[in-house]
């Protein structure tokens, strides 16, 4: 596994992917990296993909903490050398391969984005 961006980068263009799957697709939770730039350097994410439904079924394992609403979010995490961690929660039925492809474009072309929480869009109920 490349732990510097340019071998990863490297890797990618060698194999002709976009990102690396780090566990199975098609699921509530994905775990990939892919490269790109953050804070005007050039850097490997890695990310956790999370559906809202399965932010909500994690939540309800607590009952004293769960939320009736949650939103889209997107946190950054500190930066471990070149990989930046990041964990994306949308509401999507599951993360397959569009799923994947467009959360990717959507993390290249957020220009502002920065360490922390970054909550996005209408808040999405849930009942038990």
């Amino acid at each position: 596994m490349a732990d510097s961006y340019s071998e990863f980068h490297r890797q990618r263009e060698q194999q002709g992917d976009h990102y690396q799957a780090l566990s199975p697709l098609d699921r509530p939770r994905v775990h990939i990296r892919f490269a790109g730039h953050f804070e005007g350097r050039q850097i490997i994410w890695d990310a956790d993909l999370r559906t809202l439904q399965y932010e909500h079924d994690q939540s309800c394992s607590q009952p004293e903490q769960a939320p009736e609403e949650l939103r889209q979010y997107i946190q950054v995490h500190p930066a471990e050398g070149e990989r930046i961690p990041i964990t994306i929660a949308l509401n999507v039925p599951q993360f397959d391969e569009p799923a994947i492809l467009k959360t990717i474009i959507m993390i290249h072309n957020y220009k502002r984005l920065r360490l922390g929480r970054h909550e996005f869009g209408q808040p999405v109920s849930f009942s038990d």
